[in-house]
C-alpha cells in the first residue's frame, strides 16, 4: 500500500529544482536527502585536503625540532593545533549529518518523520553555528536544508495531527552531536600523530 505522504507529484518553482513549501512531502524530503547528501561529499573533501596539510605541516615540525629551529617550530606547531581544531568542527558536522541522513532514510509515515525531523532541525542549527566561521561557504546550503526542514516538519505535523516536543527534539539533537564528536575525537587520536611537545627555549644567563 503507498503511503500517504507519496501520493501527488512534485511541485516546483520555475526557476528551482527545489520543491515548493505546502508541496507533497516525499520529493520535498528526497530534496532534503539530496542536499544533505551534497554536503557530505563537501566535507569529506574538505576532510581530505586538511588531513594531507596536516601530514605535511606535522613532517615539518620534526624538521624543524630537530634542527632546533624554536621559533619556526612555536609557529608549525600553533598552526598544527588551530587545523586540528577546525578538522575536528569539520569532521564532527560531517559525521552528525552522516547520522541525520540515516535517519531520514529510515522514515516511513508521518509519525516518523516527526520524530526524526524535530531534533534534525537543531542538529543542522548545530552544524551551522560550529561550521560556518571555518567553512562560510556553506552557510547557505545548510540554511536551506533547515528551511526544507522545518517546512516538511510542520506540514507532517500538522497533516498526521502530531505535537511536535521541542526540548525531547533538542535533547535527542545535543545526543546526537555529542556521539558525532565522541566518534571523531577516538578516530583523530587513531590517525594523527600526537604534536610533539617543543624544545625549552634556554633561559638568558
Amino acid at each position: 500500500m503507498t503511503s500517504r505522504w507519496v501520493k501527488s507529484e512534485s511541485v516546483v518553482n520555475d526557476d528551482s529544482t527545489l520543491p515548493k513549501p505546502g508541496g507533497p512531502l516525499r520529493p520535498r524530503l528526497e530534496a532534503v536527502r539530496k542536499k544533505i547528501e551534497g554536503q557530505v561529499a563537501r566535507l569529506a573533501s574538505l576532510q581530505a585536503g586538511m588531513k594531507e596539510k596536516d601530514a605535511e605541516t606535522f613532517r615539518k615540525l620534526l624538521e624543524s625540532i630537530k634542527e632546533n629551529n624554536v621559533q619556526y617550530s612555536t609557529v608549525l606547531s600553533s598552526e598544527l593545533s588551530t587545523a586540528r581544531q577546525v578538522s575536528r568542527v569539520v569532521s564532527t558536522a560531517k559525521v552528525a549529518l552522516e547520522k541525520m541522513q540515516a535517519k531520514l532514510a529510515s522514515a516511513s509515515d508521518f509519525g516518523d518523520l516527526v520524530i526524526v525531523l524535530s531534533p534534525a532541525m537543531s542538529v543542522v542549527k548545530n552544524v551551522r553555528s560550529s561550521l560556518v566561521p571555518y567553512v562560510p561557504e556553506m552557510e547557505a546550503d545548510l540554511g536551506i536544508i533547515a528551511e526544507l526542514l522545518s517546512g516538511i516538519l510542520v506540514d507532517a505535523g500538522q497533516v498526521g495531527g502530531y505535537t511536535i516536543n521541542f526540548e525531547t527534539a533538542n535533547e535527542e539533537a545535543a545526543r546526537l552531536v555529542e556521539e558525532a564528536s565522541a566518534t571523531v575525537e577516538q578516530v583523530m587520536k587513531e590517525e594523527f600523530p600526537g604534536i610533539p611537545d617543543l624544545p625549552l627555549v634556554p633561559k638568558a644567563a
